[in-house]
């Protein structure tokens, strides 16, 4: 239980930061205190649903993100977060738009390789 109130923190924290948001301001944005934002990104509290709902919600996310990521990424990277975050949203688009999105990401990545 203890692992995943730590990824769950952290995943908040990172979120909260690509977003450039502040504990205080996103406690206040999603009606909580903002030493109960600071608890939850410490893992030190055990929140419940409803509040973790009202959290993605603020932070402009689908609930599920907060709870998955690829293993392969260290939930403390912040620069990390914001790529799950944008890659999040791909998910909204329609396929067209998602087709021109992975058409793009492999030119990239082919372009990276060169470097």
């Amino acid at each position: 239980m203890e692992n995943i109130l730590i990824t769950l923190g952290e995943r908040i924290r990172g979120f909260r930061k690509a977003k450039r948001l502040s504990q205080e301001t996103l406690a206040e944005m999603a009606n909580l205190h903002p030493t109960y934002i600071s608890s939850i990104e410490r893992s030190a509290a055990n929140t419940s649903i409803t509040t973790l709902q009202s959290i993605a919600n603020t932070l402009d996310i689908d609930l599920a993100d907060l709870f998955s990521f690829p293993k392969d990424i260290k939930p403390s990277r912040e620069i990390e977060y914001q790529i799950a975050e944008y890659l999040g949203k791909i998910r909204n688009q329609d396929e067209k738009k998602q087709q021109f999105l992975l058409s793009l990401f492999k030119t990239l990545l082919q372009e990276l390789r060169k470097l």
